[in-house]
C-alpha cells in the first residue's frame, strides 16, 4: 500500500466551507433555470468544481443538476460518484450548528459530514494526492457530483447520462466498507382511503422525508392533542430508529380510538402487510411508514420499502393490496428504483476488496445494503466506503458527524483505489 499525502488542516477548512452551504432540496433557495435544484445545491456544486479547478483538474457544471471533475488522460474513464445535497435538519439537540463543521473531540459535526459531502471531499483530495505523487495513470478519473440524491428523484444522474460520458467502472463512497455488491430495490408506496361520514373524525399529521424514520407525529382527537417523539434514522435500517408515527398510533389504540388509519398503522410492518420476503444476497425486506396525513375525509400513508434483490415491486404491491383491502385502503406504486447486484468475483469487486485489505489489514467480505446509492445509475458500479464496519452510523440523524481519524484512513483507501482500478 502506497501512502499518499494530504494537507489535513486545509482539508478540514475546505470541508467546513462546503458544510456551511445549506443544500437541502426544496429548502435551499429559489429554483431557477440556472439553479434548477435550488440555489444552495448550485452553490455546493460550484464550490466543489472551483476547488477542482484550483487543483488543476478539468471541471464542468452540467446545467446546475450535476457536475464533474476529471484528471488524467486515456480512453478509459473510472468514475467516483458522490452527491452534495443533504437531508433536512428536522430535530433539535445538535451539539454544534448543523451547517458549520465544528470539530469536537476528534469528530467533525454537521449535516453532510458522512453523507455525502465529507466523502466527496475525500475523493477530490485523493485525486489531488495521486496527481501530486507523480504516479502515472493509463486512464482518466472523474469525480461525478450530483445534487438530487436524497430527494429520491435522481434528476441529476438522469441529466448526466443524457449527454456526459459514462465510466467503464465506478464506485461511490456513500455507504460502508468493504465493497457493497448488492443494494435492495427501493419502493415508495402511497396507501390511501376516502373515509365514510360515519367514521369518527381525527386529525393526524406526520411530515417527513420518505427515507427517514419519523421523529415526530401529532394528532387531535375530540379536541385533545396527542404527540409522539421518536428517533430519526435512515430508512435503509429502520430498526436503528424509533418510529414516532407508529408510536403515536399505538397511543391512540391504547386510548380506545377506533379508526381505520390507526388499525392500518397497527399492521404496517413486513409481517402485517404479508411482505416478509428475504433472500441470500441481500437479506430481509424492511418497511418504514414515513409520512401521514389524516382528516375527516381521507387518510393517507406513505411508506419506504427496501426489497431484497430477487423480488419485484409488483410482488410487494400485490401482497399489500390484498392485506389492506378489508380496511378500505388501496395502494399505489409511486416510485421504484430497481436493485443493484454485481457478482462478488467481478474484477471491480475483487480489486476494491484487495485495496481494502491492503489498506486496513481486515478480511471483511463484501456486503449488501438496504441503502440506495448512485452506483445504481451506472453499469459496473458499486458502493465502496466511506464508513467502517464498526463505525457508528450518524447520517440522517441529529448530530451527524465523522471521526476525523477515519477521514484520513478513507483518503488512503480511495487514493489507492484510484490507482488500482
Amino acid at each position: 500500500m502506497k501512502q499518499y499525502q494530504i494537507d489535513k488542516e486545509q482539508f478540514i477548512s475546505d470541508l467546513q466551507g462546503l458544510l456551511r452551504i445549506k443544500s437541502v432540496r426544496f429548502d435551499c433557495g429559489p429554483e431557477t433555470e440556472k439553479a434548477p435544484l435550488g440555489q444552495g445545491i448550485y452553490d455546493a456544486l460550484e464550490y466543489m468544481l472551483e476547488l477542482g479547478r484550483r487543483f488543476g483538474f478539468r471541471a464542468k457544471n452540467v446545467d446546475g443538476y450535476c457536475g464533474w471533475i476529471e484528471m488524467g488522460e486515456g480512453d478509459r474513464m473510472v468514475g467516483i460518484i458522490a452527491h452534495v445535497d443533504t437531508v433536512p435538519v428536522e430535530s433539535e439537540g445538535w451539539v454544534a450548528p448543523p451547517f458549520d463543521g465544528t470539530v469536537i473531540d476528534g469528530r467533525i459535526y454537521g449535516r453532510g459530514t458522512s453523507d455525502d459531502k465529507g466523502p466527496a471531499m475525500v475523493a477530490l483530495y485523493a485525486m489531488k494526492a495521486v496527481a501530486d505523487s507523480g504516479v502515472k495513470l493509463d486512464k482518466r478519473v472523474r469525480l461525478i457530483l450530483g445534487g438530487d440524491e436524497e430527494a429520491g428523484e435522481w434528476s441529476c444522474m438522469k441529466r448526466y447520462r443524457r449527454t456526459e460520458e459514462l465510466p467503464s467502472c465506478a464506485f461511490t463512497p456513500d455507504a460502508e466498507y468493504p465493497t457493497t455488491y448488492a443494494e435492495k430495490g427501493i419502493l415508495h408506496v402511497r396507501i390511501s382511503a376516502a373515509l365514510d361520514a360515519q367514521v369518527k373524525p381525527i386529525s393526524l399529521t406526520c411530515e417527513n422525508a420518505y427515507n427517514v424514520v419519523p421523529a415526530f407525529a401529532s394528532a387531535v382527537v375530540d379536541g385533545v392533542r396527542y404527540e409522539a417523539q421518536g428517533k430519526a434514522a435512515h430508512a435503509m435500517a429502520p430498526e436503528l430508529g424509533v418510529n414516532a408515527l407508529l408510536r403515536l398510533c399505538g397511543q391512540l389504540r391504547e386510548k380506545g380510538v377506533d379508526h381505520p388509519f390507526v388499525k392500518l398503522c397497527g399492521m404496517a410492518n413486513a409481517e402485517g402487510f404479508g411482505i416478509a420476503f428475504s433472500d441470500e444476497p441481500s437479506g430481509k425486506l424492511t418497511i418504514n411508514p414515513s409520512i401521514a396525513k389524516v382528516d375527516a375525509h381521507s387518510a393517507d400513508l406513505r411508506c419506504d420499502i427496501r426489497i431484497p434483490v430477487t423480488f419485484t415491486d409488483k410482488q410487494v404491491v400485490d401482497a399489500i393490496a390484498e392485506k389492506i383491502a378489508p380496511l378500505g385502503f388501496t395502494v399505489e406504486n409511486e416510485y421504484f428504483q430497481p436493485p443493484l447486484y454485481v457478482e462478488k468475483n467481478s474484477p471491480l469487486v475483487t480489486t476494491l476488496q484487495r485495496v481494502y485489505r491492503d489498506c486496513t489489514g481486515r478480511e471483511d467480505e463484501p456486503v449488501s445494503t438496504g441503502g440506495g446509492t448512485y452506483a445504481r445509475a451506472f453499469e459496473n458500479a458499486v458502493a465502496f466506503g466511506a464508513l467502517f464496519p464498526d463505525e457508528e452510523v450518524t447520517y440522517h440523524k441529529t448530530n451527524e458527524n465523522w471521526i476525523v481519524e477515519n477521514i484520513w484512513k478513507n483518503h488512503q483507501i480511495i487514493s489507492n483505489a484510484i490507482v488500482a482500478l
